[in-house]
């Protein structure tokens, strides 16, 4: 006799995502929420590890793999996934510190700081609220270090805002490669820290922080101030090889130390002139000037020869023939490369 029953239903499977796709989804918007409140980051991390134990464990690796504080929370849960993970070193004595196996791990991690949030408590002096000097107890190594700084207190005697900064960048002796990103001009004058920061051979500045040298009178001419934050900065990279500003700024006003054999200087096509267009300028870094003042002046005969590379848009930029003959004339090779795009203009409504 045939049956009448009617055939079983095929399996149901969930349909599962690559696990590249789910790391670059995750990443993107572990990443995105950097200008957004603390939790909203923390409460993604908890939604996204209740999926399931794949997503939970990509999720994991993101969050240690892309370390990123903005406050003393963020600062306070990344202690405690160190701890958990990895535990203290039993060698620690009197300050909590990772366990070594977490040295390894975090040499390929990218570690991203954001300075804000200060006090000026009249019984301590001034302190940041996160203790950044701290954070490489746990974080004690990272590939890449990019640093958001907002805005600051004026700098005296007893207000160093860059002292904490610096004591804690000196501690990743390891890192090559780091990104300085002011969000605001100022001009105030800082004083120099006193820590120098070893092993980073390439160091990308955002906004760099303008000098106020000139505003003061020398009986013998022009000259910085032994403790000029702005004039002595990259000095305190004595590893450093390349140079890279994000922003116009006077290169004569900038003490580079003979290591740097490379200068990268953005110049996006930002100026408009009705018989141009947008177009980009070198006039803001006035390199004339400064190589005939010094800069990448040979320190002796055998010395590398420098390089100067411009990211522009797709036409030379304004002052771009001086440059290049003054680059000739002092052995300096200079490099145009067009890397940006002109903005789009707006369309008229007809």
């Amino acid at each position: 006799m045939q049956s009448t029953m009617a055939p079983p239903l095929p399996a149901l499977e969930a349909p599962v995502l690559p696990i590249e796709l789910i790391t670059y989804i995750l990443y993107d918007g572990w990443f995105s929420p950097l200008d957004r409140k603390w939790g909203e980051r923390w409460n993604f991390y908890r939604r996204v590890s209740l999926v399931c134990r794949t997503w939970r464990d990509i999720m994991a690796s993101i969050a240690l793999r892309c370390v990123i504080i903005q406050t003393p929370q963020d600062f306070s849960v990344y202690r405690q996934l160190v701890k958990r993970r990895w535990g203290l070193s039993s060698g620690s004595t009197g300050v909590e510190r990772a366990a070594p196996a977490a040295r390894n791990f975090f040499q390929h991690s990218e570690l991203h700081i954001v300075v804000s949030d200060w006090a000026c408590p009249t019984s301590v002096g001034f302190r940041f609220v996160t203790d950044y000097v701290r954070i490489p107890c746990y974080i004690p190594t990272a590939k890449y270090i990019s640093v958001v700084i907002k805005q600051l207190p004026s700098n005296d005697r007893f207000v160093l805002p860059y002292r904490p900064l610096f004591e804690f960048l000196s501690q990743y002796t390891t890192t090559k490669e780091l990104y300085l990103l002011w969000t605001y001009t100022h001009i105030h004058r800082y004083i120099l820290p006193n820590d120098y920061v070893r092993g980073v051979t390439y160091l990308r500045i955002h906004e760099y922080p303008r000098c106020i040298c000139h505003n003061y009178h020398y009986s013998d001419g022009h000259k910085h101030d032994p403790e000029c934050f702005s004039y002595h900065l990259p000095k305190l990279f004595p590893d450093l090889k390349h140079l890279h500003l994000d922003t116009p700024y006077i290169l004569k006003c900038l003490d580079i130390p003979p290591s740097v054999t490379k200068l990268t200087l953005e110049a996006p096509p930002l100026h408009y002139l009705p018989s141009l267009g947008h177009f980009s300028s070198l006039m803001g870094w006035n390199i004339v000037s400064a190589l005939s003042l010094g800069l990448f002046k040979p320190d002796h005969a055998n010395a590398p020869r420098k390089k100067i590379i411009v990211n522009a848009g797709p036409t030379s930029p304004a002052g771009w023939p001086q440059a290049l003959a003054a680059c000739t004339a002092h052995s300096v090779d200079l490099e145009l490369r067009h890397v940006y795009v002109p903005p789009v203009a707006a369309s008229s409504s007809s």
